[in-house]
This record gives structure tokens, C-alpha cells and sequence, in this order.
């Protein structure tokens, strides 16, 4: 990390280090070579089968023309499989490049924060200004310098070691003038919730109506074209019977995405604020009917079967338990009747800890946070007490919890 002061501000640059990003970048070159292959295969089954479909000319010698009923559902495959391929190796290039010659560069000026992102010969950048900004930390699961608005996160950079990550986020509150915690008093309803009013003239959250249009668009759009192609299919197996099973699915498909489009362009889950109370409703078209209440409001880590961290904002219909007495590793349980998800992500609990406190703030409702690092301290704590008196493998095995510290691993 590179620190440049200067008369009108100063710059943080995060380059990409380390001896071991040209082992990854070896295998993405060969990998790249492999994807262009693939991709270069795949287009010219398509060309050849779009010709051979519009001309009725055999698609190579010996092979008879193609008929349209099998022909759009492997193409229609094929169309998939390519966007998804593509998109794939556009992704694995720009980490090659992000690899050996990334470079991101954060200026702060005149009251804003400048971030721009070489990779290689290609650059973009954007600019926030000091009002906009909430938090500069680090998040995430390999813990990249974030930066935090009222309604997005920014990762700024994830280039450099995890220390320099952590000393340039000090540098930058400093420069911008930024808390390390901002209070929870100023906690917003955070992406991709938001706040409404429901047509009985109440307050509600929500995830967001216009993301959720965004996903019924889609689904519209995919349901057209199962539709089509199973119309197609239908027109076909009177000729061809062998067709009718593959229809049969299809069809079966095109009602479960049709079913889908519906609910998410009628129906929605929401949670209803009131003094003391929180409660989920069901909503579809005009009706809405009530399904929880919760009192109280709680957040929980636990661990997935990779050992990722999840982190899970809970509403409960009574005030918390108290927490079992060793909670270091936790694995997610089934819901309880006294007990709703309101949010779960993994790896970054920043997102749901701030919906909790904003729920608590506008609810009444008390929330108990489980995730804090002095809480997972004190389980670390328990969890190398109880192996250290378990026998000599035990006191080993104690010895790799230190590794778990919370203490070890500060946020930035």
C-alpha cells in the first residue's frame, strides 16, 4: 500500500502482491484457453444449426436436415449454456487481470471520495461525496475495504493484504472524517429493504418492489418462451410421438415458472411496524392475512456445512432465551413456530445488524445482537475451557481455537 499526501488531499493505492497470484493466474490462462475452445464449438453449432433450420440445407455431409421440433430445445440450451459460458470467462479474465496487474486507487478531495479501478489497460471509477458516506470498513468474507451509503455498499477494494486493507481504512475515516460505529440512532433501513405504505394506510418493510418487478419481468419473459417452445413441441408430437414426454415436462416447467411470474408480480411477504410489535403478513392481490407476531427481535451466527459464518436476524413471538452455554459452533436449526427469519446473509453481518437496529428503533422491540466479536469471544473462550480439559488431544486442539479469536480478526 502506497500512501500519497498532496496539497488538495490524499490517495490510498492497493496494488495486487504476493508471489502466489501467478500460480492463479497460470491456471486462469490455461483455463482461458480451454473457454475459447468451447466458446468457438459452441457458436458454430449454433450458426450451423440456425442455416441449416432457415435454408432446410443438411448441417454437414451425411446428415439430414434438422426438423424444428428437436431443434429449439437444444438450440434454446445451447443459447443458455453459451450466455452462462460467456459470462463465465468475461468474469475469469477480469480476475487474471485483477491478478497480476491490478491496481485500485482511492483520492480523497474537496470533501469526496474518489475510487478508480485499474485492471490492466482498462479503467472505471466512481465518486462519493462526504455526506453520502455512513461507514468505511472492511466486510465480506476475505474482508475487502467497503465503503457504506444509506442504500448500498461499495467495495472500494479487495487488492493488497488484509493489514493494509485495515490501515487504509483507517487512513481514509481520518481523511473523510468518519466513526469507526456510527451510532445506532442513525441506522437506515439498509439495501435491499424498504419501508412503505401498505393500502390500509400502514407502515411495513419490505424487500425491494422494485427489484421484485424487475423478477417478474423476467419471469414473464421466461414464461413466454417455455410457452412457445412448448406450443412447438405439442405441434410436433403429432407427427412425432416420441415428443409427448418431453412436452409433458415442459409444459409442467412453463406452469411452475407461470406460477412464479404471479406471486412475484401479486403477492409479497411484508412486515407491518407497530408500538411493541412486529408482524408478517401475507399479501397476494388484494387480500392480506396475518401469519406471525414477534416481540422481541434477535441476531444469531451459525456455521453451513463449509463452514461458512451465516449471520440471521430473527423475530421472536416472546422475549429472547437465554444463549446455550457453548455456542462457538452452531449449525442452522429448522423454524420454530416462536420463530421467523426476517434476514440471513453470510459472511458480513453489517446489513442485517443494521435492520435489526433499525427495527428496534422504529418497533420498540428489544434486540439482542449474538454476533458481536465479544460475544464470540466469550463462546471461544468457553469452547477452548471445555477442550483443554478434555485430555491431551484436547489442549492441542485448544491451541488451533486461537485461531477462531475474534481478537485476531478486527473489522477494519
Amino acid at each position: 500500500m502506497t500512501i500519497e499526501q498532496g496539497t488538495e488531499g490524499l490517495a490510498v493505492r492497493l496494488r495486487s502482491g504476493g508471489p502466489g497470484r501467478y500460480v492463479g493466474g497460470l491456471f486462469l490462462a490455461l483455463w482461458l484457453c480451454g473457454w475459447a475452445v468451447g466458446e468457438t464449438v459452441a457458436l458454430w453449432i449454433l450458426v450451423r444449426g440456425a442455416w441449416s433450420l432457415l435454408t432446410g440445407v443438411s448441417p454437414g455431409p451425411g446428415r439430414a436436415p434438422l426438423h424444428l421440433g428437436p431443434a429449439v430445445p437444444v438450440g434454446a440450451f445451447l443459447v443458455l449454456w453459451l450466455t452462462l459460458w460467456t459470462v463465465g470467462g468475461v468474469a475469469a479474465i477480469a480476475n487474471l487481470l485483477k491478478l497480476l496487474w491490478g491496481e485500485d486507487r482511492i483520492e480523497v478531495a474537496s470533501g469526496r471520495l474518489t475510487v478508480t479501478w485499474a485492471r490492466g489497460p482498462f479503467r472505471s471509477g466512481r465518486a462519493f461525496e462526504r455526506d453520502a458516506i455512513r461507514r468505511i470498513e472492511l466486510a465480506g468474507r476475505d474482508d475487502h475495504l467497503s465503503l457504506a451509503m444509506a442504500r448500498e455498499r461499495v467495495v472500494l477494494s479487495g487488492l493488497g493484504s488484509r493489514s493494509e486493507r485495515i490501515a487504509g481504512a483507517g487512513v481514509l475515516r481520518a481523511a473523510l472524517g468518519v466513526s469507526e460505529d456510527p451510532p445506532a440512532a442513525t441506522a437506515g433501513v439498509p439495501p435491499p429493504w424498504e419501508e412503505i405504505i401498505t393500502p390500509e394506510g400502514e407502515r411495513a418493510l419490505v424487500l425491494s418492489p422494485a427489484t421484485r418487478r424487475q423478477q417478474a419481468r423476467a419471469a414473464g419473459v421466461g414464461t413466454l418462451l417455455l410457452a412457445a417452445s412448448t406450443f412447438t413441441l405439442a405441434w410436433e408430437s403429432v407427427r412425432q410421438p416420441g415428443l409427448i414426454v418431453p412436452g409433458c415436462i415442459l409444459s409442467a416447467l412453463t406452469a411452475g415458472l407461470g406460477a412464479a411470474a404471479l406471486w412475484l408480480a401479486r403477492g409479497r411477504w411484508e412486515w407491518r411496524l407497530g408500538s411493541g410489535r412486529l408482524t408478517l403478513r401475507r399479501r397476494y392481490g388484494p387480500s392480506v392475512r396475518d401469519v406471525f407476531g414477534a416481540k422481541s427481535l434477535l441476531l444469531e451466527r451459525s456455521t453451513d456445512g463449509d463452514g461458512d459464518p451465516w449471520y440471521e436476524l430473527a423475530a421472536l413471538a416472546q422475549a429472547a432465551p437465554p444463549a446455550p452455554a457453548l455456542t462457538a459452533v452452531r449449525w442452522r436449526s429448522a423454524q420454530s413456530k416462536d420463530r421467523r427469519c426476517v434476514a440471513r446473509v453470510m459472511n458480513d453481518p453489517a446489513t442485517v445488524r443494521e435492520l435489526g437496529a433499525w427495527l428496534s428503533r422504529e418497533t420498540g422491540l428489544a434486540l439482542e445482537d449474538r454476533a458481536t466479536p465479544q460475544a464470540r469471544a466469550v463462546e471461544l473462550a468457553q469452547l477452548r475451557a471445555l477442550l483443554e480439559q478434555s485430555g491431551r488431544f484436547g489442549r492441542w486442539a485448544a491451541k488451533l481455537v486461537d485461531r477462531l479469536d475474534p481478537g485476531q480478526r478486527r473489522a477494519g
